[in-house]
């Protein structure tokens, strides 16, 4: 450090200042850009810092802003600074960067150098544990401003910075790394939790089920048994007990269905969402007094046989719930349904003009708490919200048509999801 002047080393303690208290690579780069200028007269500056692979590299840029920094990586082998990174060349120096082959060649990223008119440029590499784990790039617009001085001047930077990019980018990974442990301990714990939700409900739904067959379709059986004996007794029936007996089988039947369809959906199977969605719809409100007005509409262009089977029954049972609910508890006169879609997002809104549903509570037991699962465990976004001023519900349910964090379930979270959502 002999032949360093006491001004550049004034000026490196202003860099190592700069540094301090910076949490992300970015910020603590930018922080020390004003410095770095009085050293190095530039009019842009970034850093392009490479991934762990050394395959991938970020860069944080200092003033302006051009596409090297749009993106969240890019591949090295496209940089134009491909061979600094690679460690195959101390530096670049350039006097104009619009016409020195070494930035451009099949490939490469170079946009950028000619739509900011990056002409005289530095490239040096950043070092830390004995290895290149990015460049400090200084631009000017100018032709022939940078020498060998400013290059050394350039690393004598770059090698203050480079421990504590470093350093950074270490901690940021580690920080990414926890966040996804973490949120893969939730997937299982809300799966743990969901399936024992459901599983709850789905033992009362059957507890229900039983009482309904016991109470009603196996009594009106025992009736007509009854009526049937009678007949045979008397040896003969007239043809107005006949037709009765006919009603009652018929109604029998019809409970029977409702029954079984609530069990297995086998008009979503057969015929799709939107007609299972329509079939329920027009089931629920069949009995209502006063009468409740029904609509559906489809602008999704048929979007829901796109999605898996596990998502289809998911999505009709939290829709399911949600006219249930209306017809139970709101009172409303009219309930609509409506299925659109983007190139992203397949969305259910179901609205009613009813009473309102006030606070809703995700963690809540019962019908609710258990559409919040059920959109949960299939990754869905559900949300409850007024549908207008004069009161009523509107509850939209939107699912990703591809996986939003790009990482597919593990095999044990796909068979839990798909025995539990979709019962």
């Amino acid at each position: 450090m002999s032949d360093v002047s006491p001004q550049l080393i004034d000026r490196l303690l202003a860099i190592s200042r700069a540094l301090a208290g910076h949490i992300d690579p970015g910020s603590a780069f930018r922080a020390t850009a004003i410095e770095i200028g009085t050293l190095i007269p530039h009019d842009h500056i970034d850093l392009a810092v490479l991934s762990q692979d050394g395959r991938m590299h970020a860069c944080y840029e200092a003033g302006f802003h051009t596409s090297w920094s749009e993106l969240a990586q890019h591949p090295v082998e496209g940089s134009p600074i491909r061979y600094v990174l690679w460690g195959k060349t101390p530096y670049l120096l350039s006097d104009n960067a619009l016409v020195d082959d070494r930035f451009h060649f099949a490939g490469a990223f170079d946009g950028p150098i000619f739509a900011a008119k990056l002409r005289s440029r530095i490239i040096v590499p950043l070092r830390a544990r004995g290895s290149v784990i990015g460049a400090l790039n200084i631009s000017r617009h100018e032709i022939g401003c940078y020498t060998l001085a400013d290059v050394a001047v350039a690393q004598q930077c770059a090698d203050l910075i480079a421990p504590y990019i470093f350093a950074l980018i270490q901690t940021e990974e580690a920080r990414r790394a926890m966040l996804a442990e973490s949120e893969t301990r939730n997937r299982a714990e809300l799966l743990r939790v969901g399936a024992s939700q459901l599983t709850e409900g789905m033992e009362r739904e059957r507890r229900r089920m039983a009482m309904d067959l016991h109470d009603q379709t196996l009594g009106d059986l025992a009736r007509i048994a009854r009526q049937v004996s009678a007949f045979r007794s008397r040896g003969m029936a007239r043809t107005a007990q006949l037709a009765d007996l006919e009603q009652e089988i018929a109604g029998c039947l019809a409970e029977l269905r409702h029954i079984v369809d609530d069990m297995r959906p086998s008009v979503l199977e057969l015929f799709g969402l939107r007609d299972a969605v329509e079939a329920h719809l027009n089931r629920s409100v069949a009995r209502a007094k006063p009468p409740i007005a029904v609509r559906i509409a489809d602008t999704s262009d048929g979007s829901a046989d796109s999605l898996s089977e596990t998502m289809r029954t998911a999505l009709y049972r939290i829709v399911q719930e949600a006219i249930n609910n209306a017809v139970r508890h709101a009172a409303p006169g009219r309930i609509e349904v409506l299925l659109t879609s983007t190139d992203s997002v397949f969305s259910v809104v179901v609205t009613d003009d009813g009473h309102g549903c006030g606070t809703i509570d995700p963690a809540a037991q019962g019908g609710i708490g258990h559409m919040h699962t059920r959109a949960a465990l299939v990754g869905a976004r559900l949300r409850f919200e007024p549908a207008g001023r004069k009161g009523g519900t509107r509850v939209l349910i939107e699912i990703d048509r591809a996986p939003a964090d790009g990482k597919p379930a593990t095999a044990g979270e796909q068979q839990a999801v798909s025995e539990v959502a979709s019962c």
